[in-house]
């Protein structure tokens, strides 16, 4: 028998790490774009690091046998700024376009709709 693990987040495989990570949220950007918000471990021979970040979900890719159904889908409000790493240049807070280009990058985006990620 398993034992209980309470709410333990299902495991994806991160590209960027080449490991597994942990996906934690789904969430739907302004400009439509899905992103996957993940943590996962690096351990070094002093110890070990929690790591989290914001990637995009072609960044992800499904583990067979984890069950994703529990994965909230969340809204990033325009008008509220995330939770963001100001180092992290992948964090799309960080590359925010101003002025006239918003307008013109929300208009593109709007006419080419991505996927939602089925799993």
């Amino acid at each position: 028998m398993a034992a209980d693990v309470g709410n333990v987040p299902p495991v994806v495989a991160y590209r960027v790490t080449g490991g597994p990570a942990y996906l934690v949220a789904w969430e739907r950007h302004p400009d439509r774009s899905w992103w996957a918000r993940v943590i996962w471990i690096e351990i070094a021979r002093d110890g070990y690091t929690g790591k989290h970040a914001r990637v995009r979900a072609e960044d992800v890719a499904p583990v067979p046998g984890q069950d994703y159904r529990a994965v909230p889908r969340v809204r990033v409000d325009p008008r509220r700024t995330p939770p963001s790493d100001p180092t992290d240049p992948r964090d799309p807070v960080n590359r925010a376009p101003r002025g006239k280009a918003r307008y013109r990058r929300a208009f593109e985006a709007a006419t080419r709709r991505p996927p939602e990620p089925d799993f």
